[in-house]
């Protein structure tokens, strides 16, 4: 029996039904390729989940503290000024310890207050809560300091180093261990050169002092910057006027500044008749355009007829205000405000018949500052409010009651106040509020003197000490 023929118009199922499924087969993608595409993306999913270590840090900020200890260096007396005056803001009694030369000593505190007289240089300390408020002055025979806590640096501006003016540089240590500064001085051309006045050492509990008409005579206002480069050294300055002829010489402290600043504020003008001369210093080095206005309880103006001050790089000058703060145009005038292209310091030196009285350019308080307040008439000076504020005046006696238990002052910018304080005020305290501000006190006793006060610290910075990582 034969086989039928084959019909070669017929499709072959079986053939087109393979090929179907090779089709259907090579559009589904093989577990390879599957892995392949999941292994990255699964991958990457892991890789977004997991946090790195964070770098642990290395370094850490000192956290604040109540402050604990403090120290107060007061200099050597001039003549007659042998009156220390000690105070306490916090008002508590406790004794504070004293090194007198290089005799240890104590005061007792009553209520605040305590008052002795001694002719060397004294360094008070004071501890727990006689440490946030400590304050101290010298003063007497009509001369009158703050006595100051040790900073790394001062500037000292309108000195002298001849014959007819003279200035004395005193570094005290507060300290056990030695202390080492380096003084640089600049005149009307430049730095000088002085040799005694680099790298000096200072032994722990010593003092060193350099007068500045032997180590580096010059006929020059000059200049000074301490510069502390180890331990701890009080500064100060005492500055000589001994014309030719028959007047007799006067001295006073000169304080210091904090450092140069492009606007400042000089309270302590006085309002007395006197020869004023302003001393400038241009530490930089580049040229600097000084202006100077004129600051009353009404505003701040510029003196008709007075031009800019130009001062050279790294020079010091010397302006005569006597045509200046005379008659008509200084009435009411509390203070001076400079306004440079460059950081400067300042000095206001006023000379009357027997007396000296030197001002310098003063820092700024932020919150509260407080004056061991000498005998005599006195008197608060304030200028260059930042923006409208209120003061707050409180002041004790030598027993710790309260002679000024509060008084508030308005302060504006652009104006001065001028408080007076009574008499038997031996210890104040001032608060600002919402404002920042330069304060002097004024006080006179047979002549005028001025005081600079600084922001009170109250807390102190801990350092974060931790064990070394290895």
């Amino acid at each position: 029996m034969s086989e039928p023929t084959p019909d070669p118009t017929a499709t072959p199922t079986s053939t087109a039904g393979g090929r179907r499924r090779v089709a259907e087969a090579s559009r589904r993608p093989s577990p390879v390729t599957l892995l392949a595409v999941l292994i990255p993306l699964l991958t990457v999913a892991a890789l977004a989940l997991v946090r790195p270590a964070e770098t642990p840090a290395t370094t850490h900020p000192p956290a604040g503290a109540p402050l604990d200890r403090s120290t107060a260096v007061c200099p050597a007396r001039l003549p007659g000024a042998d009156e220390l005056r000690l105070g306490s803001t916090g008002l508590a009694s406790g004794d504070l310890t004293l090194r007198v030369g290089r005799e240890e000593d104590t005061e007792a505190l009553t209520d605040g207050v305590a008052s002795r007289r001694e002719r060397s240089a004294v360094v008070v300390g004071a501890t727990g809560d006689l440490a946030a408020g400590l304050v101290a002055s010298r003063s007497g025979a009509g001369s009158a300091v703050g006595c100051a806590p040790p900073e790394p640096e001062r500037w000292f501006t309108g000195l002298g180093a001849s014959a007819e003016h003279a200035s004395t540089l005193t570094l005290v240590n507060p300290d056990r261990g030695p202390a080492v500064a380096d003084v640089t001085v600049w005149d009307g051309s430049g730095v000088v050169d002085v040799p005694a006045l680099r790298g000096v050492r200072v032994p722990g509990g010593g003092s060193a002092t350099f007068d500045l008409s032997e180590v580096a005579p010059n006929r020059d206002a000059l200049a000074m910057q301490v510069l502390v480069s180890r331990g701890r050294l009080g500064a100060s300055v005492v500055d000589v006027l001994d014309p030719v002829g028959r007047d007799r010489p006067v001295r006073e402290w000169l304080p210091g500044q904090a450092a140069p600043a492009t606007t400042s504020y000089v309270l302590g003008v006085g309002t007395t008749p006197a020869d004023r001369t302003l001393t400038l210093a241009n530490p930089g080095d580049s040229q600097v355009r000084v202006a100077l206005e004129l600051v009353s309880e009404e505003s701040e103006f510029a003196p008709s007829g007075f031009e800019e001050v130009t001062l050279a790089p790294a020079s010091v000058t010397e302006v005569d205000l006597g045509g200046v703060l005379r008659g008509r145009t200084a009435r009411g005038v509390q203070a001076l405000r400079l306004e440079a292209t460059g950081p400067v310091t300042a000095a206001l030196r006023n000379r009357t018949d027997g007396h000296l009285a030197l001002a310098v350019a003063g820092d700024a308080v932020a919150s509260e500052t407080a004056v061991a307040v000498p005998a005599g008439a006195k008197r608060l000076v304030v200028a260059g409010a930042t923006a409208a504020g209120v003061l707050t005046l409180r002041a004790w006696d030598e027993d710790g009651d309260p002679v000024v238990r509060e008084r508030r002052v308005e302060l504006a910018p652009a104006t001065a106040a001028r408080i007076r304080m009574p008499d038997e005020a031996v210890l104040a305290q001032v608060t600002l509020e919402r404002t920042e501000a330069v304060v002097s006190l004024e006080v006179s006793d047979r002549g005028l003197s001025v005081l600079p006060m600084a922001q009170l610290v109250t807390t102190s910075q801990v350092p974060d000490v931790r064990p070394a990582r290895r």
